[in-house]
């Protein structure tokens, strides 16, 4: 899973998007509503491709029982999060608000007791990484009914913990840029097409003024 890959790959496709509808699509509703399919889509096949890398990795090491326990402790809470986004996104917003205001405190403490930090993930493999993908996409899904605040909180969850690691140098930056890039341009769209929305429609028939 190459950070240089992935960002070039996600950067390309929202950018090939982004530049159709901004030249077709001349209606800010239409394009706000474009923007966030194409963010949701990007989203959900980086989280399959990343589900499928640590699973992978799970099943070879520790293997067995207990590297199916390590795959099920995160994507089953993902899939329950994503599912209460799509059903009932007023109240997802909060709680998800709550679990990346938990999850950025343990990044700080991990960047306080960079040792602690370093010993969990050789023992346990790269959580915080996972813990970007968990928290993702859900936010994602909820980008479908609520744009502005799932925007936010992507942008929170791709950026916060990479730059907390960095500076605290609490574990692999590799794994973690690659896992936060995705979210992070997703989110980034999603803020665009909340701003776009909030524009009132070009009408179809305006005729101009007469002098």
């Amino acid at each position: 899973m190459s950070f240089p890959v992935i960002l070039a790959f996600a950067a390309v496709v929202l950018a090939a998007v982004a530049g159709v509808v901004l030249i077709r699509e001349k209606d800010p509703q239409r394009r706000a509503r474009a923007l966030v399919k194409a963010g949701a889509g990007l989203m959900t096949v980086f989280t399959v491709l990343a589900a499928a890398f640590t699973g992978g990795y799970a099943m070879e090491q520790p293997g067995g029982v207990a590297g199916l326990v390590m795959i099920l402790s995160w994507v089953v809470p993902m899939v329950a999060l994503a599912a209460l986004a799509w059903f009932l996104p007023g109240g997802a917003s909060p709680l998800l608000g709550a679990l990346t205001v938990v999850f950025l405190a343990i990044c700080v403490w991990f960047a306080l007791d960079p040792a602690t930090a370093r010993s969990l993930q050789d023992s346990n493999g790269p959580v915080v990484a996972v813990g970007v993908v968990a928290l993702a996409f859900p936010a994602a899904v909820l980008g479908l009914k609520r744009s502005g605040t799932a925007g936010w909180l992507l942008v929170a969850v791709g950026a916060l913990p990479l730059l907390i690691t960095i500076i605290g140098r609490s574990g692999p930056a590799g794994s973690l840029a690659a896992a936060s890039v995705v979210p992070l341009i997703t989110g980034i769209a999603y803020l665009v097409a909340a701003r776009l929305a909030r524009r009132n429609p070009a009408p179809r028939n305006a005729r101009p003024a007469s002098a």
